[in-house]
């Protein structure tokens, strides 16, 4: 019930933003346009966010080979499409790494060696995305002075949260017990405000269970740092090549954009388009709201509008949310009915298709 309400809620927020730019921007031009857009860079388009997706799916293989781990392919497709799914209809995308974690623990991984490889994922996003957008502000330092207000902020921004996770992340590697009194702090308080707060015993079920809460802290903190270890003591060449999977994932994923410039007739614009969607996924990665759904296509229209014609930029919102957004759901839900009927094949039988090298 939870995740339809999460799904109903993005798709109303993005339609909604969506269907005001098409009435905004439609002209007698835009209804011309229709009929001539360009269809093999569409499909260009489209098969960008597909390799892009093929090349997640592969380093998230490589980073599990690295720790001794070897999960089909195709179990990773499922588990990709899944993370997609759950990262489209929760705030920042926090959704997606709770499912690979627990589909890679489902395949055979130890719980701290599945969290190691996620978020190792997850930093070496960061690092790519931070370096690509980076690289393309260099190459428009004409434009810093339009930019400045829309991009150089936000970027910074974005630098400083990032820091400050990676020093978390540090922290939590080199220093265990650290982070488990900090945390520990944080949600005995929590608790302990539940306990006495009728409004805030809602927010807090299962909060007589405190004891067993803060082991199972300890435990998942513990196992987390071993496995992460782990990952550098052994998985330091397959770090390497899921880096390279990472940047060509994100060069596809980008790519997509400017292919959908070229089908509508436009320059690809590749410095200022990757820029653009650079700015946008760090504003996806915050968790404001599901999916970013609203937020993304207010801000690819501002971004947009610079190298976009008015008649044309709600039609180019469209398809870019098309294929980047809405083509996720679909595919979620045909990997969860997928997922289902392997669980429903595997009854009984315990993790199935790894090998535990």
């Amino acid at each position: 019930m939870k995740s339809r309400y999460w799904i109903a809620l993005s798709l109303l927020a993005s339609s909604a933003a969506l269907t005001w730019l098409l009435v905004v921007t439609f002209t007698p031009e835009t209804r011309t346009y229709l009929g001539e857009v360009g269809t093999a860079a569409l499909l260009s388009a489209l098969g960008f966010r597909v390799a892009a997706i093929l090349c997640r799916v592969a380093r998230v293989g490589l980073l599990c080979r690295g720790l001794g781990y070897t999960v089909p392919f195709w179990s990773l497709t499922i588990t990709q499409f899944l993370s997609l799914f759950a990262g489209s209809i929760t705030p920042g995308q926090v959704g997606g790494e709770p499912v690979r974690i627990h589909r890679l623990t489902r395949s055979g991984l130890a719980v701290g060696d599945a969290g190691a490889v996620v978020v190792v994922e997850r930093v070496l996003d960061l690092v790519v995305l931070i370096i690509i957008t980076l690289a393309a502000l260099l190459a428009l330092r004409h434009l810093w002075g339009y930019l400045a207000a829309v991009v150089l902020y936000p970027v910074a921004a974005f630098l400083i949260f990032v820091l400050v996770l990676i020093l978390a992340l540090l922290l939590l590697v080199r220093r265990p017990s650290f982070m488990k009194q900090v945390m520990g702090g944080i949600i005995r308080r929590v608790l302990d405000r539940c306990g006495r707060s009728r409004r805030w015993l809602r927010f807090c079920p299962g909060a007589e269970g405190a004891g067993s809460l803060m082991n199972r802290l300890d435990h998942e903190v513990e196992a987390f740092s071993a496995g992460f270890s782990r990952f550098m003591r052994a998985g330091r060449r397959a770090a390497a090549g899921a880096l390279a999977l990472t940047v060509l994932e994100w060069t596809l994923s980008y790519s997509t954009a400017s292919a959908l410039l070229i089908a509508l007739g436009l320059p690809p614009s590749l410095p200022e388009s990757f820029l653009f969607q650079g700015v946008l996924q760090m504003a996806a990665a915050l968790p404001l709201i599901p999916g970013s759904a609203g937020i993304a296509e207010i801000g690819a229209a501002t971004l947009y509008r610079r190298i976009v014609p008015t008649y044309l930029l709600g039609l180019f919102v469209v398809l870019w949310r098309l294929i980047l957004y809405y083509l996720n759901i679909p595919f979620g839900l045909l990997a969860a009915a997928l997922a289902a009927r392997e669980k429903g094949d595997g009854d009984g039988a315990g993790p199935r298709h790894t090998e535990n090298l």
